[in-house]
């Protein structure tokens, strides 16, 4: 029988897992704004051979797509650059696992923030297009989504189908092509823009 060549499909490796403990709330101190947003992209240890072999090339594929991708999400209203010493540590972790934002406290205030961004999904290594994706769902959870109509950091609400608009559900409706990357979503809703600070143009 032939594939169909467009099909719907959730997957999971755009999505993420989330800790109560780990991501209470909305951060406020130190303070990030969305609209000038700096990240530290860098290579962990973990992976195998070939994995570790393939970090440096997607640690560079990301820092060239990430400015242009984070302005296209916020609809012009972010920036975003990378920086040694950037608001947010992003680290490339070459295992399979689930991708998250840690907030680490110091006297029950947020001193620093972490995103792990996990490089494989079992035994399949993810494409640059799939970390793009999930490094902006990731850094929407600084601001994004608490409060009535969430459930762990995401809409407690269902996508009926695929939209290219809406990154924080878990998880993501992608459309999947045979052979080809998955297209997910990539712009943040007007919901989402307005815990970001983001509602002015």
């Amino acid at each position: 029988m032939k594939a169909a060549a467009f099909a719907l499909m959730l997957i999971f490796s755009s999505s993420c897992g989330v800790i109560a403990s780990l991501r209470p709330g909305p951060t406020i101190v130190p303070l990030i704004s969305a609209t000038f947003l700096s990240v530290h992209l860098f290579i962990g240890e973990n992976g195998d051979a070939q994995e570790k072999a393939r970090l440096p090339e997607l640690r560079d594929s990301l820092a060239g797509a990430l400015p242009t991708a984070w302005a296209t999400a916020t609809g012009g209203r972010g920036k975003l650059a990378l920086r040694t010493d950037g608001d947010i540590d992003v680290e490339l972790d070459g295992t399979g696992g689930t991708s998250a934002l840690t907030q680490h406290k110091l006297g029950g205030r947020v001193v620093s923030r972490t995103i792990a961004v996990h490089t494989m999904e079992g035994s399949r290594r993810l494409s640059v297009a799939e970390l793009l994706v999930t490094t902006l769902h990731e850094l929407g959870h600084i601001w994004c989504c608490y409060g009535p109509g969430t459930t762990d950091g995401h809409w407690s609400d269902t996508p009926t189908g695929f939209s290219s608009v809406g990154l924080m559900y878990s998880p993501m409706t992608c459309t999947v092509t045979p052979g080809i990357d998955p297209v997910c979503p990539s712009v943040f809703s007007d919901r989402e823009l307005a815990e970001m600070h983001l509602t002015s143009p």
